[in-house]
């Protein structure tokens, strides 16, 4: 598709490479990618091209991204003079805990562009696994600009909201040594865009979908995707599986996922307006992106950062509160909850804290300071009962 745009990829991660740089490429945008590792800013520079490999359960399809510019996220000048530019976009693919700081250089280019072009628009996309980055990135510039470059943010800055139903786990030996900076994927088809939020003109492709009902699609992807992937990361442990795929080959396992879905369901259903029929689709089409032998996701990495997957909007507790408020029962939900509150074969450091706190402070006071669920909420209780039943699963 032809275009004269460019767009501006804030993490040259593996989503930043992978899924992002595939979607904006079929737009036609000419990528920059922008990373605050300076050695893989190098490489990438270096290399001139990499490969996304596809994975298509018995096949890798592969896809070359090449010709594009690469810049460190120090580079504060040249990063302003690209956000300067007519039709800018900017694609945001970091984990949460780094957008303040990003936010502080944009906020630094935007004050920039408010003086040069202040009837320019610009649109800066999220592809950030986080229910409140839009709030979060909206709240920075609040705070950290004023005069005409805040007012320049209200009225012509759109914060673009987006669905990446992708997974990028770790590429594998044998292709790491065909392409280092490959990156590994689901191939997952398309990315949901908030249409309401563009400023400007919306990229386009076959790849990009433009929705009305943004917070519904990523409420959906957040409680069944996501869910999914938790609930045998933490009902797994126990048995000690090393891969996603071989804990799917458990019957058990794969009933309480099957399970813990039905029960987000009731709460998509009644929430957003889905039907049964439509979550019951939407759940199969899940579990054949999640049940892939070739994507080599371990059980380890799906598990780790554990608080912030009992967070009281995110994949376990908001898809459990959901099922509850509209009359559900959400009792594999709740024990995927008790589950990751007993979960100690992470190590990341945040689990291991996490681990650390609920065994000095108590599930009680775990459940309200990670989760937010107080003493006499119904799900407090119910995760309480069964964690306390759980006893020591490692």
């Amino acid at each position: 598709m032809e275009s004269n745009r460019t767009a501006m990829i804030i993490g040259a991660g593996k989503m930043g490479r992978g899924f992002c740089a595939e979607i904006l490429a079929s737009a036609g945008c000419h990528l920059t990618f922008v990373d605050s590792d300076e050695t893989r800013v190098e490489r990438l520079r270096n290399a001139g091209g990499y490969t996304i490999y596809k994975a298509r359960r018995t096949y890798f399809e592969t896809v070359t991204i090449e010709g594009f510019d690469v810049l460190p996220l120090s580079a504060e000048g040249e990063l302003s003079d690209l956000v300067a530019k007519k039709g800018m976009l900017v694609m945001l693919a970091i984990p949460f805990e780094q957008l303040e700081s990003v936010a502080q250089l944009l906020a630094v280019c935007i004050a920039r562009k408010a003086m040069e072009t202040p009837e320019e628009p610009l649109d800066i996309l999220l592809c950030i696994n986080h229910i409140d980055a839009k709030h979060k990135l909206q709240t920075y510039f609040e705070n950290m600009l004023g005069g005409s470059a805040l007012d320049y943010v209200r009225r012509h800055v759109g914060i673009v909201e987006t669905v990446a139903i992708c997974m990028c786990p770790e590429l594998p030996d044998n292709l790491i040594e065909l392409d280092p900076l490959g990156v590994l994927t689901n191939g997952y088809p398309e990315m949901p865009m908030d249409a309401t939020a563009f400023k400007g003109e919306p990229p386009r492709s076959e790849r990009i979908r433009l929705t009305f009902h943004l917070d519904a699609e990523a409420h959906r992807k957040m409680f069944t995707f996501n869910t999914a992937y938790a609930s045998i990361a933490y009902l797994s442990a126990p048995w000690h599986y090393v891969w996603a795929t071989e804990a799917m080959r458990s019957p058990g396992i794969k009933q309480a996922v099957l399970d813990a879905l039905r029960e987000s369901s009731i709460g998509l259903c009644g929430e957003y307006g889905f039907t049964a029929d439509e979550m019951a689709e939407w759940n199969e089409r899940i579990l054949q992106v999640i049940d892939n032998p070739l994507l080599g996701d371990t059980i380890n990495r799906l598990g780790s950062d554990t608080p912030r997957k009992v967070g009281p909007q995110d994949r376990l507790v908001g898809a459990a509160l959901l099922c509850l408020k509209h009359g559900g029962h959400p009792d594999t939900l709740a024990r995927v909850i008790a589950c990751a509150y007993r979960y100690q074969v992470s190590d990341d450091p945040r689990t291991t804290a996490f681990m650390r706190f609920i065994e000095s402070e108590g599930i009680e006071t775990a459940l309200e300071r990670y989760s937010r669920l107080a003493l006499r909420n119904q799900l407090h209780r119910q995760v309480r009962d069964i964690y306390e039943k759980l006893g020591d699963l490692t």
